[in-house]
């Protein structure tokens, strides 16, 4: 939460062995850069509340170490990368107010640690996977503001899924 503005720096990836990178909350624009996954040690990443744009890199999906991946209020599109659904340690994933399309991708129910999945006020569609109902841990899970269809499976009724009034998607029977 600074005025810090351009794009991020690529003396950061010089960084090999940095635990935690928060930059949200700052005029950050351009696109996130690819050699981010080359910090392999990475557990968080906060990009949050800047003007990034352009798609989710898909090599995000190698930072094996990553707990908590923060890039909402971005400007953000193309699809969810189903490469997310290696980050075996991810407890978090905001992705809530961009402007991400396509499908929810079913690869994110490997995620057996997510606690938190942020995905509203996007432009998804399609059904919700069923499989998001076998996450051991999920607690809360935002879906409002996209375009989904279908019903809300049975599975995650047990989570919050917060505004699931407003998804207009009844419970699958």
């Amino acid at each position: 939460y600074n005025q810090l503005s351009g794009t991020i720096p690529l003396q950061l990836g010089n960084l090999t062995e940095l635990k935690g990178l928060f930059l949200t909350g700052n005029e950050l624009s351009g696109e996130i850069p690819r050699w981010l996954s080359g910090i392999s040690s990475l557990g968080s990443l906060f990009l949050a509340n800047n003007q990034l744009y352009g798609e989710i890199p898909p090599d995000l999906g190698k930072l094996a170490n990553l707990v908590r991946l923060q890039l909402s209020y971005n400007q953000l599109v193309g699809e969810i990368p189903p490469e997310l659904g290696n980050l075996s340690e991810l407890e978090e994933l905001y992705l809530s107010e961009n402007q991400l399309s396509g499908k929810i991708p079913q690869e994110l129910a490997s995620l057996s640690r997510l606690r938190v999945l942020l995905l509203s006020h996007n432009q998804l569609s399609g059904e919700v996977p069923p499989e998001l109902g076998n996450l051991p841990r999920l607690k809360l899970l935002h879906l409002s503001g996209n375009q989904l269809s279908g019903c809300i499976p049975p599975d995650l009724l047990k989570v919050r899924v917060t505004d699931s009034g407003r998804l207009g998607l009844p419970p699958c029977q």
